[in-house]
């Protein structure tokens, strides 16, 4: 009836078509996840004075794989995620204060899949790798954020058995930003401290 209705008043022809839409999700999309085969760590198994001059030990470089770029005249930090997955490999220029950190992946904690294998409970907390390699040549775990501590981050940091956190970020304006970002949400019963590096670290 309707059809013939349709006709009668606007047209002689009804032409019926059924279209089907995509499916609508409200879910937030997800990026697979893709990791990189050790074997690419022997391009960069070679040490450079830089590593000593920033007080490295050889054993902290051998243990984290440390390495060097010899295209860009880079020290190389593979990443690994909290189940010791290689993620990425980031860098940073011996003569400069360049990085190379990969785009549009998610960094993970470095050097926290260690922490978490060896079951240790009291680390610091640094922004950068270097920082973090150094305390471990002095004998004291140590973890990166590599930035400014994700939401993903501080959940692992409240997930991952730790007892005791001591934040040693950056003395500047967002290492200050970044360990208020920390006190404000790490478990209450997590013993947090905070201490600063020297200026020019």
């Amino acid at each position: 009836f309707g059809e013939e209705w349709l006709i009668e008043r606007f047209g002689t022809m009804f032409v019926s078509t059924t279209e089907y839409l995509p499916e609508i999700t409200l879910e937030p999309h997800k990026v697979e996840k893709t990791f990189l085969d050790e074997s690419v760590l022997t391009e960069y198994d070679y040490y450079h004075p830089y590593m000593w001059y920033r007080k490295l030990s050889k054993e902290v470089v051998d243990m984290f794989r440390v390495g060097y770029d010899k295209t860009r005249n880079a020290i190389t930090f593979p990443v690994y995620d909290e189940k010791h997955r290689l993620v990425m490999i980031t860098a940073r220029s011996v003569n400069t204060k360049m990085f190379w950190i990969p785009a549009g992946i998610q960094k993970p904690i470095y050097l926290l899949d260690y922490v978490i294998k060896n079951n240790i409970t009291k680390v610091i907390v640094t922004e950068g790798q270097l920082d973090a390699l150094t305390a471990w040549s002095y004998g004291f775990p140590a973890v990166a954020t590599m930035g400014c501590p994700s939401d993903e981050h501080i959940k692992l940091l409240n997930s991952c058995g730790l007892r005791v956190i001591i934040t040693m970020f950056d003395n500047d304006f967002a290492g200050e930003n970044f360990a208020r970002r920390l006190k404000k949400n790490i478990r209450d019963d997590i013993f947090l401290l905070h201490a600063k590096l020297p200026k020019g670290t």
